[in-house]
């Protein structure tokens, strides 16, 4: 007979990309997320640092965006940038904004604290100026199933890590000014030990888009 304590131990299953992912957004650290436009840094904005920040700047062209609901966005009445019907490039970008009180708004202290009011959702309308130095990107309520962008799937992940439903998402370049590719994303993320996340995976053991739909309920 067999003996049990003789036989192999069976190998660990790797966690799921995604899964590694919000283990980073619940403790407050950036991810990269990969889409057919290259890379992006996510960063929870409820967690956003001058430090964290200033690494995003650091590695991106400098356009830090705010990727958050529809319903959240309108909540703090931020609205739409306005185009021409003919000019519209589907990028759903809104009016910049900064938070009162900020001094120019383009440090990385500033900006931070922008994101974090923008993450507030005890935040008012009041308590942003437009125009400003942080862009937000209008998302689908419905989350990425609805709208399958890096935007909404970054906003997903933060909000199933227990942060309220806003990310900081920034596209990463490399020394040329241009995006990074696949490969560069992975040199980048080993180098300061960030998890990767590649396109359009299905998520992993917790349900995103039900965390998503949780936090909307809350401040309606």
């Amino acid at each position: 007979m067999t003996d049990l304590c003789t036989l192999p131990t069976p190998a660990a299953t790797a966690p799921h990309p995604d899964d590694t992912v919000r283990a980073a957004f619940a403790t407050g650290r950036p991810a990269v997320l990969l889409d057919d436009d290259g890379a992006v840094l996510a960063l929870p904005a409820q967690a956003s640092t001058p430090q964290s920040l200033h690494f995003a700047i650091r590695h991106s062209s400098g356009l830090l965006h705010a990727a958050a609901p529809s319903a959240w966005l309108d909540r703090l009445r931020i609205p739409d940038q306005p185009v021409l019907g003919s000019d519209d490039s589907g990028l759903s970008f809104t009016v910049a904004v900064d938070a009162t009180g900020v001094g120019t708004g383009i440090s990385a202290r500033d900006r931070a604290l922008t994101m974090r009011v923008l993450a507030d959702p005890r935040a008012v309308p009041a308590d942003l100026i437009r125009p400003g130095h942080v862009l937000p990107i209008r998302c689908a309520d419905e989350g990425f199933t609805t709208r399958p962008r890096v935007w909404e799937r970054a906003v997903a992940l933060v909000a199933s890590a227990g942060h309220s439903p806003v990310a900081m998402v920034c596209r990463l370049i490399d020394d040329t000014g241009e995006p990074l590719d696949d490969l560069s994303a992975a040199r980048f993320a080993k180098a300061y030990a960030l998890p990767v996340a590649g396109r359009n995976r299905a998520n992993g053991s917790a349900s995103p888009n039900s965390a998503l739909a949780a936090s909307l309920a809350s401040v309606r």
